[in-house]
């Protein structure tokens, strides 16, 4: 038996139901049966939107009990009672997630119910179906329009007097942003985790969201991982771009993460290890003296969370199996000269792996 307090802001109980719904409310599995607890405010929308396995089952009945009990406990708490003694009544062990709130799980653990947190609740969230594939396809294809945005200005941009000029102000990261989010917004897309568009000294951070000037010969590192308004699911790709002349050895750096990721996709199959593909490109790497500069893993899983299971670095043994959705994004770091990141994100298939990501990688805009 399984059960779920919280709201769809929670990716396990959207997962589970596949609609939103503002306020918490009880999910309860039991006996290869699902039930969903709503009130008069959720139910008729439930019915008509989500799954028809699920049962939507009025809370009205167990309000009106709830309000009957003696005790001072909250009235979710009392709710939850009430579900388990009618949907429970043998008294078997209740996995919840990691999540489950506090309050609530210590009541029903006063109360002689016995609790099995469970991480991850959902494991099958990692083998994404076809239906899930098809919609993260259509996440990616909008998501392209904002680089190929990003792209243009910077074609568009003009270097005077060691500045990168756009439209007769100097080019800024915040610019930039303005313009993706524009984009994005028309495309049916939203930024719920923000987006890095950082460049210089700021671009050696890998999470560095990005402020400020952009300089002719510097790195910009454009990684935007925003998600459907729709259905929820994430895109997320990296590219770096130069507008002007870099060094040679910003040149020589971005050449060898391409390489890493090259050689990244090039053995990813079903059946190997997220460490193996992240030996393989620290081992690159390694090879070419920068080992110090690549900080962190290779790659995480994409979906409903931007990161999410299955992860490539160290110590992931689990072996990658079809349905595996993840990104491959190795990088390299220098407070002194930059950074560089190239991430796609990919899907395992039985032969071997589809990237969905499918755009170019186009690193000089002159």
């Amino acid at each position: 038996m399984r059960l779920i307090y919280d709201n769809t802001h929670n990716k396990d109980m959207f997962y589970a139901t596949g609609i939103h719904v503002p306020d918490p409310f009880f999910y309860l599995e039991k006996d290869n049966k699902r039930y969903t607890f709503l009130d008069k405010r959720e139910i008729d929308t439930f019915k008509e939107k989500s799954s028809s396995d699920i049962e939507a089952v009025p809370l009205e009945p167990f309000l009106k009990k709830a309000e009957e009990m003696g005790g001072n406990f909250s009235r979710a708490g009392k709710l939850a009672l009430l579900i388990l003694r009618e949907y429970n009544p043998e008294g078997e062990e209740v996995e919840v997630p990691s999540s489950f709130p506090l309050f609530l799980a210590d009541l029903l653990r006063e109360k002689g119910i016995k609790l099995h947190p469970v991480s991850p609740f959902f494991a099958n969230r990692a083998k994404k179906s076809k239906e899930e594939v098809s919609k993260m396809r259509e996440s990616f294809k909008k998501t392209l329009s904002a680089f190929e945005k990003i792209e243009e200005i910077l074609k568009n941009s003009k270097i005077e007097e060691k500045k990168i000029i756009f439209e007769g102000k100097p080019l800024t990261s915040e610019e930039l942003k303005k313009e993706v989010e524009k984009i994005l917004f028309f495309e049916g897309m939203e930024n719920p985790e923000g987006m890095v568009i950082s460049s210089g000294k700021h671009s050696a951070f890998p999470h560095h969201p990005g402020s400020g000037e952009i300089k002719p010969g510097s790195t910009i590192v454009c990684d935007i991982f925003p998600k459907s308004r729709e259905h929820g699911y994430f895109a997320d790709m990296t590219r770096t771009y130069v507008k002007g002349e870099p060094s040679q050895e910003i040149r020589e750096m971005y050449d060898l993460v391409l390489k890493a990721q090259e050689r990244a996709l090039e053995i990813l199959r079903p059946g190997i290890t997220g460490e193996e593909v992240h030996k393989e490109v620290c081992k690159i790497f390694q090879e070419a003296g920068h080992e110090e500069g690549f900080v962190h893993g290779t790659g995480h899983g994409l979906g409903l969370e931007v990161h999410e299971d299955p992860y490539l670095k160290p110590n992931a043994k689990n072996k990658l199996e079809p349905g595996n959705v993840f990104s491959v994004e190795p990088g390299l770091y220098y407070p002194e000269k930059g950074g560089i990141r190239i991430e796609d994100v990919v899907c395992v298939t039985k032969d071997g792996i589809e990237n969905l990501t499918n755009y170019r990688k186009r690193f000089l805009i002159e």
